[in-house]
């Protein structure tokens, strides 16, 4: 193979999504590129967006069950076992869950809902993971966006 056509694979590569190469502060976990900012201090949801968006990113959001299961694994293995808030809110009445950095629904598929969640009353507008100690792992759940929990913030790319 010549270095043009290697130039072009690696192209190729990185616009087709098949590989991510993260920023210095963010890790890798499967296809995408996360940090845990100011962890262990806690914010509120909305806080919590802005703080994101000074680190060039968006709270956290999934799209499939493997992006899940990847984060998961990796926040389970920090040994930090909290509350984190994600990417997702209620949007115009409870039970309609927004993803806020795309504007597109939620994809009920792609996450694992905490046993009664969403409950999706007036008051409870924000998704958040919880780790469940008799599971090991953590499950989604939704709170008051007052309240404060650690944040998950996902490098915005352009896909």
């Amino acid at each position: 193979m010549n270095k043009a056509s290697g130039i072009l694979i690696a192209l190729f590569a990185v616009l087709g999504g098949t590989f991510a190469a993260c920023v210095p502060g963010y890790s890798q976990i499967g296809d995408k590129c996360y940090t845990v900012p100011g962890l262990p201090r806690r914010f509120d949801y909305w806080s919590s967006n802005e703080l994101c968006s000074v680190a060039k990113g968006d709270l956290f959001h999934v799209q499939n069950i493997t992006q899940w299961e990847d984060l998961n694994t990796f926040l389970v293995g920090l040994g930090y076992y909290d509350t984190y808030w994600t990417g997702v809110a209620a949007e115009g009445h409870p039970g309609l869950w927004v993803v806020r950095s795309t504007g597109f629904e939620l994809i009920p598929e792609a996450v694992e809902f905490k046993a009664g969640s969403p409950s999706n009353s007036a008051t409870n507008l924000c998704l958040a993971i919880e780790y469940q100690a008799d599971l090991g792992r953590y499950q989604w759940v939704d709170y008051p966006c007052s309240d404060e929990y650690v944040i998950v913030c996902e490098y915005r790319t352009c896909n």
